[in-house]
C-alpha cells in the first residue's frame, strides 16, 4: 500500500510529459485567479466553492435528493455566471493576448511618488477652486468606465492633472482614471449613486464619486468647485473636507502594499 502510494507520488517526475502537463495546468489556474482578482467575479467564486463542497459532502454521505438538487443547481449557476459576467469573461480573454504574462506591481517608491503627485495636484486645484474627479484603480477592473472616456495613457504628474481639469480644457468634464503611475483616460462617465443618505445639496461630481466607489474598490477623490473642499469616496462612503495631511495619510494606507 505504501509502495503504491510513493509510486503514484513519484509518477509525474518519471516522464517529462507529466511535468509539462502540471506546468500547463499551473499556468492556466494562475491566470484564472489573476483574472478573478481584477473583477467583481471574485465574489462569485465563494458561491461556487460552497456549492462544490456541498456537492462532495452530499455524495460522500449518500444524500441522493440533495445530490440531485445540487447537480441541477450547479449547472444552472454556471450558465447564470457566464451570462451575468459576460463583459468580465471577454476582458479575461483579451488579457490572455497581452504581452506581459505576469502582471507587474509598483515598487514602494513609485507608490509614494504617485501619492505625492496626486496630493500636490489636489491641493493646488483646491486653492483655485477647480473642480476635479479622480478614480484610482486598485483590484477591480474599471474598463467599462474607461471605455466611456478619452484615452490618454500618459505618465502621471501634478501638472497633467491640473491641465486636464482646468475649466477651459476640453477634458475637464467627467472623471480621470489612474492605474499605477499612468493616467488611463479623462472625461470618463461614472455612475451616479442611488444612496438616499447622500446629502441632497451635493452635486453630480460627488454623487458620481460615490457611485463608482460602490461599483468597484477604487479610491475616488473630489475637489469641489464651490468651496475648494477635497473629499474622498471609498466603498460607497464619502469623507469630506480633507486636508493635505489627511489625504497623504489616507492614500498611503489605501494604496501602499504591506511588505
Amino acid at each position: 500500500m505504501i509502495q503504491e502510494f510513493f509510486k503514484l507520488l513519484l509518477m509525474p517526475f518519471q516522464d517529462w510529459r507529466y511535468l509539462l502537463e502540471i506546468l500547463i495546468l499551473w499556468m492556466v489556474i494562475y491566470r484564472i485567479f489573476i483574472f478573478l482578482k481584477g473583477t467583481k467575479a471574485v465574489y462569485v467564486l465563494r458561491g461556487i466553492i460552497i456549492l462544490l463542497i456541498s456537492f462532495v459532502i452530499s455524495q460522500w454521505f449518500g444524500f441522493y435528493v440533495l445530490n440531485w438538487i445540487l447537480t441541477k443547481l450547479f449547472a444552472f449557476f454556471l450558465i447564470l455566471v457566464a451570462i451575468v459576467f459576460q463583459p468580465e469573461l471577454r476582458e479575461g480573454l483579451v488579457r490572455l493576448g497581452k504581452p506581459h504574462f505576469f502582471p507587474l506591481e509598483l515598487k514602494q517608491e513609485e507608490i509614494d511618488q504617485l501619492i505625492k503627485e496626486i496630493v500636490i495636484a489636489l491641493t493646488r486645484m483646491a486653492k483655485k477652486r477647480i473642480g476635479a474627479l479622480i478614480a484610482i484603480k486598485r483590484e477591480i477592473s474599471l474598463n467599462n468606465f474607461i471605455d466611456t472616456g478619452i484615452s490618454l495613457k500618459a505618465d502621471l504628474s501634478a501638472e497633467l492633472l491640473e491641465n486636464i481639469f482646468y475649466p477651459s480644457s476640453p477634458l475637464h468634464d467627467g472623471g480621470v482614471i489612474i492605474e499605477g503611475t499612468t493616467v488611463l483616460c479623462a472625461s470618463a462617465l461614472f455612475p451616479l449613486t442611488d444612496n438616499p443618505n447622500i446629502e441632497r445639496r451635493l452635486g453630480m461630481r460627488h454623487r458620481a464619486a460615490v457611485g463608482i466607489s460602490e461599483a468597484s474598490d477604487a479610491v475616488v477623490l473630489i475637489v469641489s468647485e464651490e468651496n475648494g473642499a477635497v473629499s474622498m469616496a471609498i466603498n460607497g462612503q464619502l469623507t469630506r473636507n480633507l486636508s493635505a495631511e489627511d489625504l497623504l495619510t489616507i492614500l498611503k494606507g489605501q494604496l501602499r502594499r504591506e511588505k
